[in-house]
């Protein structure tokens, strides 16, 4: 299902990091996020997860600013559509996928706090009081700089290859794009910009023309993250990271689709299909 690209600074040869150094993880509430953390509580010393509560308000008043009302009015309907059709429709593929998986949420095993923002003080102040070697972050808002500035590093599980597929839906964008072969996930250092930080590992998914759909991708490309992420805690921790940028794609940031664009992705799907 994966296709591995180059890992700098990370390989499974590093030697063991200390066990007791903490990481905390900062995430949105899903399935896949709780796969995230159970990977990594196997692995390291989680001493705290804190998890950001949606702000759809905030993020609609964005996308109006950035975009304009006409654009997020079709956005709307899409999400409709997705809501009515695709989840359900997708739903067989994206249980084998999680099959036997640990989907467990956290709490009662791990620390854990909900707030509304992660740029909030009970965030800052659980950061000062771990002082964490490494935050993992998955699918919060963007963290402000003064958060950023009380941890060494901050990495974020990122599915889209970047710098071409920053934003969302990154692997469903590659599609539409006719560039199936980019559908994959990014492990990097958060900066203050949009997925923007410098790259610590990237893996590329297998797309089935067949069964995939707008809701399957991610989940492929969450799940070949998270050795990626392992790698990079790893490499965090031994003090071994060696990130990098890529100098052969433009950069480019993604919203959530419209009808037409979800169009374009079913034909290039068909013309995967018709090409095998």
């Amino acid at each position: 299902m994966a296709n591995e690209l180059p890992v700098v600074g990370a390989t499974h040869a590093s030697p063991l990091p200390n066990e007791t150094q903490p990481i905390m993880v900062l995430a949105k509430r899903s399935d896949t996020t709780y796969l995230l953390i159970n990977h990594l509580a196997e692995r390291f010393n989680v001493a705290q997860v804190i998890f950001e509560a949606p702000n759809t308000r905030k993020m609609l008043r964005y996308r109006l600013r950035t975009l304009g009302a006409w654009v997020v009015a079709q956005q709307m309907a899409f999400l409709v559509y997705d809501r009515l059709v695709i989840r359900p429709r997708s739903r067989p593929l994206i249980a084998q996928l999680l099959a036997g998986r640990n989907l467990r949420p956290p709490d009662g095993r791990i620390p854990t706090l909900d707030v509304d923002s992660v740029n909030g003080p009970a965030v800052s102040e659980r950061l000062n009081a771990i002082q964490p070697a490494a935050v993992v972050v998955s699918g919060t808002g963007i963290i402000a700089r003064r958060v950023l500035a009380l941890a060494p590093t901050f990495i974020n599980i990122h599915v889209g290859i970047t710098p071409r597929y920053r934003g969302v839906h990154g692997g469903f964008w590659a599609v539409v794009e006719g560039r199936p072969e980019l559908a994959g996930t990014t492990v990097h250092v958060i900066d203050p910009g949009v997925d923007t930080g410098a790259i610590l590992g990237q893996a590329t998914i297998t797309i089935d023309p067949a069964f995939d759909t707008f809701r399957t991708l991610p989940v492929k490309q969450y799940l070949v993250g998270l050795d990626l992420m392992t790698q990079a805690v790893n490499a965090t921790l031994n003090s071994t990271l060696a990130p990098f940028q890529r100098d052969d794609l433009d950069s480019r940031q993604w919203f959530s689709p419209t009808p037409a664009d979800y169009l374009a992705f079913t034909r290039h799907l068909r013309n995967m299909l018709d090409s095998r």
